[in-house]
């Protein structure tokens, strides 16, 4: 066999396997140049400074955008809506405003107070103009009541007639806490336990009511209708079972504001004795 002759050819180049041989690098590695230009860096485009702070990349803080509205002002041609005119006679946060919300709780507050005061006037003086203003009252609240006892065919004892009147009160101003919460948006509870809101200032309100109920009257009392006989322990049980009864009552409608309106009505009442023992001193 006779050997090629190859002289006049180029001699081929193989591939060599590939092999992860280390790549080393005589010049390092330049500093990538930033695709936005941050205005607040140095002019220096080379990086000849070391290249060692980076370009910002955390874009700029944008400012929300807020629109503006402008009301619409109705077209000449048509008539002005009522409903949207506001009532500039009379703010929510002025004297009338309050006044007409708290009117309610304001009558239940005045009607227990004077009665308070006439079973104080069994039990200590009180000064002229009082005694007036509870002459007028008892009238009042006499008829009132006799009318009602009238169409039921039924008349309590004076003990239970001072315990209804005073739970129809604290009622009345429970009622008028929950109006008054509604008006203002006030936020009312769904469920409100029983004599939920009760607190120790309220708890001794109450006491000191009843007890000036149960002295500012006939000690020697035994009867408990005008035409049955019953125990002084009975007239008690049912006194504090009506008083307890017209205290849950506006406990469950004005839950918590009633009991802020209970401690205005003693304030009322201290203001009160404060000015009979005033106009008794006076000549």
């Amino acid at each position: 066999m006779t050997k090629p002759d190859l002289s006049g050819r180029t001699p081929t180049v193989q591939r060599a396997p590939a092999f992860p041989w280390p790549r080393w690098r005589l010049t390092p590695d330049r500093r990538k140049k930033p695709l936005a230009r941050d205005p607040r860096n140095s002019d220096d485009e080379d990086g000849d400074d070391g290249g060692i702070e980076a370009a910002s990349t955390v874009p700029p803080a944008t400012v929300p955008r807020t629109r503006t509205r402008v009301p619409r002002s109705p077209p000449p041609s048509a008539p002005p809506n009522p409903a949207r005119e506001t009532d500039t006679t009379r703010p929510a946060g002025s004297l009338g405003g309050w006044l007409a919300r708290e009117s309610l709780a304001l009558l239940g507050m005045a009607g227990a107070a004077l009665t308070v005061f006439s079973q104080l006037a069994a039990i200590m003086p009180l000064s002229r103009p009082f005694m007036d203003i509870l002459g007028w009252w008892l009238t009042v609240s006499s008829n009132f009541w006799l009318d009602r006892y009238d169409e039921i065919g039924f008349y309590p004892h004076s003990h239970l007639q001072a315990a209804i009147a005073l739970a129809a009160f604290l009622t009345l101003i429970g009622l008028g806490a929950r109006i008054s919460a509604i008006w203002t948006g006030t936020a009312l509870q769904r469920r409100w336990g029983f004599l939920d809101g009760m607190t120790w200032p309220s708890l001794a309100i109450m006491a000191v009511l009843a007890i000036v109920f149960l002295l500012g009257h006939d000690p020697n009392a035994s009867s408990i209708t005008s035409g049955g006989d019953g125990s002084k322990e009975t007239i008690k049980y049912l006194f504090a079972i009506i008083l307890t009864a017209g205290y849950a009552a506006g406990d469950h409608l004005g839950q918590r504001g009633f009991h802020i309106r209970l401690y205005r009505l003693a304030v009322l009442l201290i203001i009160g004795l404060a000015l009979n023992q005033w106009l008794l001193s006076s000549p």
